[in-house]
């Protein structure tokens, strides 16, 4: 019995459609899985960053016996050239009204000690990261692959620009950013430097460098709201000391606080160079345990 040629185009019809749906499945299990193996590589660029950058703190520590402030300065002596060849100083004016706070910055020079040193801890460890160039050049135009977690957002430097949290005064440049934070309970403002030996809870319980918490439509603004530059000292940008770790989202309590992309939780580098994962359940008291460098906590797990 032949199969007329109406019900044969319905027959490949269906077959095609039973194809697509296949396929369909198929790319519905893929997905997830690709996306997965891009994260765990992802994580472990950015564990390889903490790494580096708890390394760099180790040879500043070697070569002048401290590790660096977050730096902070005296204004107006810390004027930089705008792009249109007039002097500012890097300023964050904050809102919300009435009230708005006024934030100046310390800018990187590398003619200064580490106890004067204006720029931030990210700004003070360029030598030891392999960005020497960007050091001694005070270029803060240039973007450090290190200080970016490639599950966040590039390394790509940004133009700053206002918004609703306030206005910023970056003299028409763009500016390299970090999503990494020192720890401010032992990485202090200027002229603070401490030695590894202040450290009385262990190195390797205290952590030194971790992801910071930010609000994920946020990355790449521009916006400097606790996201200011690595080449300015005495911002929140650089800087935590909150005990939260959270996952970024547009409603995240990120400010002073810990937090990163990753499904699972943030990474931190301790100051005996290790690096971990803590989760997004770590409780406030381990968190401040962590911090803390001289208060005889005892950790039993994290």
């Amino acid at each position: 019995m032949s199969i007329s040629p109406g019900r044969k185009k319905a027959l490949v019809l269906v077959e095609a459609l039973v194809m697509i749906g296949i396929l369909v499945t198929l790319i519905g299990l893929l997905i997830p899985a690709v996306l997965q193996v891009r994260e765990v590589a992802n994580r472990s660029a950015c564990g390889n960053n903490l790494k580096q950058i708890a390394l760099a703190f180790q040879l500043h520590h070697d070569v002048f016996h401290v590790v660096p402030s977050n730096g902070g300065g005296i204004f107006p002596k810390l004027q930089i050239p705008g792009k249109d060849g007039n002097p500012f100083v890097p300023t964050t004016i904050e809102y919300p009204p009435p009230q708005r706070a006024v934030h100046r910055y310390g800018v990187g020079d590398p003619t200064k000690t580490p106890t004067t040193q204006t720029g931030s801890w990210a700004y003070a460890i360029l030598p030891y990261v392999g960005q020497g160039n960007v050091y001694l050049a005070r270029d803060w135009t240039h973007g450090v692959k290190q200080y970016a977690c490639p599950t966040r957002r590039t390394a790509d430097p940004q133009l700053s620009v206002n918004d609703e949290y306030g206005e910023y005064i970056g003299g028409g440049w763009v500016w390299g950013k970090t999503d990494y934070a020192a720890n401010a309970w032992f990485v202090w403002g200027r002229p603070y430097c401490f030695r590894f030996s202040r450290v009385t809870d262990g190195l390797s319980q205290t952590i030194l460098v971790g992801e910071k918490a930010l609000n994920s439509r946020a990355y790449n603004t521009g916006s400097w709201y606790h996201d200011e530059p690595f080449f300015l000292g005495g911002s929140r940008g650089t800087w935590r000391g909150g005990t939260f770790i959270v996952r970024d989202q547009p409603t995240t309590t990120y400010v002073e606080h810990w937090g990163a992309a990753h499904p699972n939780g943030a990474l931190f580098a301790f100051i005996d160079g290790s690096v971990r994962v803590l989760s997004y359940s770590t409780s406030a008291s381990t968190m401040q345990a962590l911090l803390t460098p001289r208060g005889g906590e005892v950790i039993c797990e994290f």
